[in-house]
């Protein structure tokens, strides 16, 4: 019995108190910058514009009658499209190839945008991040040196 009581007791304050955890975590507080992430910032960009074709990003798409060219949401034609212009397209494969570079896609649709400012407003905004994250962490480090 007296035993019992010993290794119940012995239990009840291995639950009750806190065991001492082990490592440094001081240095695990470090600052890291947001970044800002958009639908808009993802978007590749048109590389080249053909007779009846469109290349944007790796992909070459070829322009059919049916092919349906928007920019700035506006109803435009194969010679509104300029390369650098940010351009999501939809549409599917027309004839595979052995690889990426020899697979013929089509367009159905082509959304483009005329000026890339928000990649520009994204790319300022990071830095700014970026440049706030490095001082709150040189702070920190000044900081913890003088303890």
């Amino acid at each position: 019995m007296k035993m019992f009581r010993a290794s119940l007791l012995i239990l009840a304050g291995a639950i009750l108190l806190p065991a001492p955890s082990f490592g440094d975590n001081k240095n695990k507080r470090r600052i890291v910058p947001p970044t800002r992430k958009g639908a808009a910032s993802e978007l590749p960009t048109i590389r080249k514009v053909g007779g009846d074709s469109v290349t944007v990003g790796k992909k070459t798409y070829k322009i059919t009658s049916f092919t349906r060219i928007l920019v700035n949401g506006r109803k435009a034609s194969l010679g509104d499209l300029k390369a650098g212009m940010q351009a999501s397209v939809a549409g599917g494969v027309l004839r595979y190839g052995k690889s990426e570079a020899d697979t013929v896609y089509k367009a159905s649709r082509i959304t483009a945008k005329a000026d890339n400012k928000l990649e520009e407003k994204r790319r300022e905004f990071n830095k700014k991040q970026a440049e706030r994250a490095r001082e709150l962490n040189r702070r920190y480090n000044q900081n913890r040196n003088r303890r």
